[in-house]
């Protein structure tokens, strides 16, 4: 068997799971003209907040989006293609750390100019009103970078 097929496989079923988990989950179900989930069947657009400064998940190379996130979405979009016997164009929406900012990644899903965002987000316990959150699909720690000699100086528990 190809290892290439297989890995692509791997990550088609990880990313449908992942985000078959997290679309309808953040979405909010709040009163509104027209939800998510009527909106994208009737426009064929999926909005998708990407922050462009976070490798491995969003970053741009030139003017063309890269990533983790990228992979992942463009998966979501072909399968949501299929259920929905339509074509779905992904909008890439920067978003960034600032949730004050109009492009907060929070702020960009509650107020709707996102339908969902991919990144480097730490799972709050007690997220703000009107999101949600998939399944992980990476976890990682904090490492600090330090001079050999000076590793035994750092308390690891």
């Amino acid at each position: 068997m190809n290892s290439t097929v297989t890995n692509k496989n791997l990550k088609f079923a990880a990313f449908t799971a992942i985000f078959s988990i997290l679309f309808p989950a953040a979405l909010p179900t709040v009163a509104s003209a027209q939800t998510a989930l009527e909106e994208i069947p009737q426009t064929g657009i999926l909005k998708v907040g990407i922050r462009k400064d976070a490798p491995p998940f969003g970053y741009l190379e030139g003017e063309k989006w890269q990533g983790v996130c990228m992979e992942g979405l463009e998966l979501f979009r072909a399968d949501l293609e299929k259920k929905l016997n339509r074509s779905i164009r992904l909008e890439k929406v920067e978003t960034d750390l600032n949730e004050s900012a109009e492009k907060g990644r929070f702020r960009s899903v509650t107020s709707k100019r996102a339908h969902l965002e991919c990144g480097p987000n730490t799972i709050l316990k007690n997220p703000p009103s009107g999101i949600a959150y998939s399944l992980p699909f990476l976890y990682s720690g904090t490492y600090l970078l330090v001079k050999p000699e000076n590793r035994l100086r750092v308390n690891r528990f």
